[in-house]
């Protein structure tokens, strides 16, 4: 495979799943968006590093929350810039060009996951989680509309599943360390048996 194609098959056995989209990112990178089975509308994202060998991973709300947190360990200013780029591709996810033009300079010497890869893969993580969000308990839901509100983020129209995982950011830049803020929302944090 020398490119990432739609319609071709990503993984082995019953991994494997055909393409729905793609996005190729400056380092090399690809995003792939596959066919998922949780409902009709329903995909699965994953990060292809190599095509030859094919090396690939799902990344998970708890990466790109770690990854925050070493950031804001790092420097914080830069790393409040980092959420606020997030949360502007969350309420715009068809300008990313734009947002990464307006915030790559200030986040550029940060440790961890580039800007560019933070906002295009997040952009269908989150898409994912409206696709499949059901509903939540009033009181969790008002749990994190506290902890947004906390940042001055309001939750756009449609957006409620994907709002954890955005409330899941606020709650680490409002000081409470990654693996409380999952606890705290009930994410399975612990890891899969082969």
């Amino acid at each position: 495979m020398k490119d990432v194609k739609i319609g071709d098959y990503w993984g082995k056995g019953r991994s494997r799943r055909r393409i729905l989209d793609r996005h190729q990112l400056s380092n090399g990178w690809w995003l792939i968006k596959t066919k998922n089975s949780k409902s009709r509308r329903d995909f699965k994202v994953k990060v292809v590093f190599s095509l030859k060998p094919p090396r690939s991973m799902t990344p998970k709300h708890a990466h790109f929350l770690i990854d925050f947190y070493g950031k804001l360990c790092a420097d914080p200013c830069k790393a409040l810039s980092v959420l606020q780029a997030i949360v502007e591709m969350w309420h715009h996810p068809t300008n990313i060009k734009a947002i990464l033009d307006r915030y790559k300079a200030c986040t550029s010497e940060l440790p961890g996951y580039p800007l560019e890869y933070i906002l295009y893969a997040l952009r269908w993580i989150l898409e994912q989680e409206d696709i499949n969000f059901q509903t939540r308990p009033p009181k969790k839901q008002k749990e994190l509309d506290e902890i947004c509100s906390r940042r001055n983020i309001e939750t756009p129209t449609n957006r409620k599943g994907s709002q954890l995982a955005i409330a899941l950011l606020c709650d680490v830049a409002n000081g409470t360390h990654p693996v409380e803020a999952l606890l705290k929302a009930n994410l399975d944090i612990t890891p899969k048996g082969k």
